[in-house]
């Protein structure tokens, strides 16, 4: 059995301080990675415990979050 998850459906992020709700259909994965004035500070995988691959999606308010994937604890998607 496969827990396929389409990307574009994730309406709601479980985060350890509580559901995140996603607008406008924004939710996505890619690598991680923290940079500055153009030059990559940190990028995942590079460190131990830094995980490759993160999320990101944009809030009602407008606000972006930016995670790594292993703090998503569960999402909600709309059928």
């Amino acid at each position: 059995m496969s827990l396929a998850i389409d990307v574009d459906k994730v309406e709601a992020v479980l985060l350890a301080d509580g559901w995140h709700l996603v607008a406008e259909k924004s939710f996505d994965l890619d690598a991680y990675e923290f940079h500055h004035e153009k030059s990559f500070i940190l990028k995942g995988g590079e460190v131990e415990g830094v995980p490759s691959t993160g999320a990101a999606w944009k809030e009602a308010d407008g606000s972006r979050v930016y995670c790594p994937i292993t703090a998503i604890q569960a999402v909600r998607i709309r059928s």
